[in-house]
């Protein structure tokens, strides 16, 4: 339920905002809630990625893009993420979350959420990747960004994305329709 209560009051602040340009980095401000908490008392690992959710919406919003995929009627889809945890959130404490896009490919727009505490530290980053689906199959990045901002180009992907679309492609493969994978000789032999 809270996080419906979040998107109300994203959707609320953002309601007169100008629309920004798709390099812009909206900031989204949060605190710890008491059902965000984890048994060990600090903000729980899969909340984060409710928050990535949350501060995505807000981006959109503040970009044009979610216009766009109103007036279009096209659906959001998210094709993946990755998340590294620095330092831990307590009960009440304030953090902001700071979205922005780093670039697309023919399908996929990848977005950075960092995750910011009262002291400015990085308690988190993560990247997502999401994609826009029609009645008929995909959109296009391309066709996406003309209509949000015409001649709209994308940044050159950053490298640690490409290593990242690699590292999935990688585990896909490798465990694409297959069971338990088998014990290597190493780990054997350590178990042992």
């Amino acid at each position: 339920m809270n996080l419906y209560l979040r998107l109300l009051l994203v959707w609320m602040r953002n309601l007169t905002t100008a629309k920004q340009h798709f390099t812009h980095a909206a900031q989204s401000r949060f605190r710890v809630l008491p059902h965000d908490l984890d048994a060990f008392g600090h903000m729980n690992n899969g909340r984060y990625l409710q928050i990535m959710d949350v501060a995505r919406i807000e981006w959109m919003m503040q970009t044009g893009v979610a216009g766009a995929i109103r007036k279009h009627r096209w659906a959001p889809v998210l094709g993946g993420g990755v998340i590294r945890y620095r330092h831990s959130l307590k009960l009440l404490q304030c953090y902001q979350v700071s979205t922005r896009l780093l670039g697309w490919d023919h399908r996929w727009f990848y977005l950075e959420h960092c995750f910011a505490d009262q002291r400015e530290r990085c308690a988190a980053v993560g990247v997502t990747r999401a994609g826009l689906r029609q009645s008929n199959g995909w959109l296009h990045a391309d066709e996406v960004a003309e209509h949000v901002h015409p001649g709209a180009a994308s940044p050159p992907i950053p490298e640690h994305i490409i290593d990242w679309i690699n590292l999935e492609e990688q585990m896909y493969r490798h465990g694409a329709g297959r069971g338990p994978l088998p014990l290597s000789d190493a780990s054997e032999r350590r178990v042992s």
